[in-house]
Parts: C-alpha cells; sequence; structure tokens
C-alpha cells in the first residue's frame, strides 16, 4: 500500500511540475508577444505635433531677434521715453506683443494639444481617419491653421516694429510721424490683411472640426493597422 501511495503521489508531483512549466510557457509566450505586438500610432497626431515642434522652434527664433533687436539699438529707450510723454505711442508695441504671444498659443500650445485629439480619435476609441472626407478635411485644418496663425503673427510683428519706429524722431533714424498719422498710413492698412487671416486660421479649426464630428459617427471596419500600426521590435 505504501508502494502504490508513494506511487501515486509522484504522479501527482510530476503533473504539477508539468502544469507549471506549461505555465511558465504560456506567460513567456505572452511577455514575447506583449513587447513584439501592435504600437498604437496616431498619422494625424504625429504630424500636428511637428508642426507644433516647428513652430515652437520659430517662436523661439523670434523672440531672440526681438531681444537682439532691443539690446542693440537705441530705439527701446527713444520708445520708451515717448511712451512716458504720450502713451498712446504703446498701442504699437502691443500689438507687436500680441502677435508673439498669439503666435506662441494658438501655433505652439494649441496645435500640441490639437494632436491629442486626433490621438483619442485614432486610438482611444479605435476610429482611424479613412476616406477623403475625414482626411482631407484633417489636411485643411493642418495646413490653413499653421498657415493662417504663423501669417497672422507675422505681420502683427511687423506692424508694430513698424509703428514702433514710425513715431521716433528722423534724427534718430525714425519716420517722425505723429501718432494720427501712423494710425492711418501704417497701423489702419494691415486690418484687411490680419482679419483675413485669422478667418482662415478659423476656417481650418472649422475644418478640423466638422473631421472629428463625421469620424466619430462614421461606420468603419476597425483594422490596428488603418490606424497606422506598427510592429514593435523586442
Amino acid at each position: 500500500m505504501s508502494t502504490i501511495r508513494s506511487g501515486s503521489g509522484t504522479d501527482k508531483d510530476q503533473q504539477e511540475e508539468e502544469e507549471g512549466e506549461k505555465d511558465g510557457k504560456d506567460n513567456s509566450s505572452k511577455v514575447t508577444n506583449t513587447s513584439l505586438g501592435t504600437v498604437a500610432y496616431s498619422k494625424w497626431a504625429a504630424r500636428f505635433i511637428w508642426a507644433a515642434i516647428i513652430q515652437g522652434a520659430i517662436v523661439g527664433l523670434l523672440t531672440a531677434m526681438l531681444a537682439a533687436f532691443a539690446a542693440t539699438t537705441g530705439y527701446p529707450i527713444l520708445l520708451v521715453e515717448a511712451m512716458l510723454s504720450i502713451p498712446q505711442v504703446g498701442f504699437s508695441e502691443i500689438t507687436a506683443l500680441a502677435g508673439l504671444g498669439l503666435y506662441l498659443i494658438v501655433g505652439v500650445i494649441a496645435t500640441g494639444l490639437t494632436a491629442q485629439f486626433y490621438h483619442h480619435f485614432e486610438i482611444r476609441t479605435g476610429k482611424p481617419y479613412k476616406g477623403r472626407i475625414t482626411n482631407g478635411l484633417a489636411w485643411i485644418h493642418l495646413v490653413l491653421m499653421v498657415f493662417g496663425v504663423a501669417a497672422t503673427s507675422i505681420l502683427m510683428i511687423y506692424a508694430g516694429y513698424l509703428g514702433d519706429v514710425a513715431v521716433i524722431e528722423t534724427d534718430f533714424g525714425g519716420f517722425g510721424i505723429t501718432i494720427e498719422q501712423k494710425s492711418k498710413q501704417i497701423l489702419n492698412p494691415f486690418i484687411v490683411p490680419v482679419s483675413s487671416l485669422v478667418l482662415i486660421t478659423v476656417i481650418g479649426a472649422v475644418a478640423g472640426g466638422a473631421g472629428f464630428i463625421i469620424n466619430q459617427f462614421q461606420r468603419q471596419d476597425i483594422n490596428i493597422q488603418d490606424i497606422g500600426g506598427k510592429k514593435g521590435t523586442a
């Protein structure tokens, strides 16, 4: 009887060892499949991220140029003296700084945040952009938004620069005109172009929103390769 029990115990231990080895193989297989699995990738999120990075570099370059201009020329000192005597002179400076701030907020921060929207729709909800309509709206969103905010901001900075130089005396390299002349001859002509460029930016944002809605309610067969899936490497 003891021999039979010992044999049965040995069989049981051997079975447990085999099950343990099987579980180990299964776990190893799971880890391998996870490491070699598909990595979700949103092509539109990547495009907007790169647009935000490039525009961030442009903002940094513009800031460095303005800082270099202020440090190497005497215009800032003359401008401050003019603003102390006539505060209305400062509106031109506000225009330039507003253009730089607009580029930073909309061109860099908002563009980077928009990339998260595309990541949400393409990855989290599992609805990649497919077809001409949604992809076309996404292209309109990217191109018009990037071009519109960049052109608007640079034009505002240029208008502010001209306005600052205009009120400085001719002896110091300025135009030597009055505030009223500056407004009519320099700043007012920029109103229509800047407004048009802002409208272009808004059209791009509206196109992107329309693309979000159409893509959200559009029925489609989900395939990870359509999202832009990439095979990971161990």
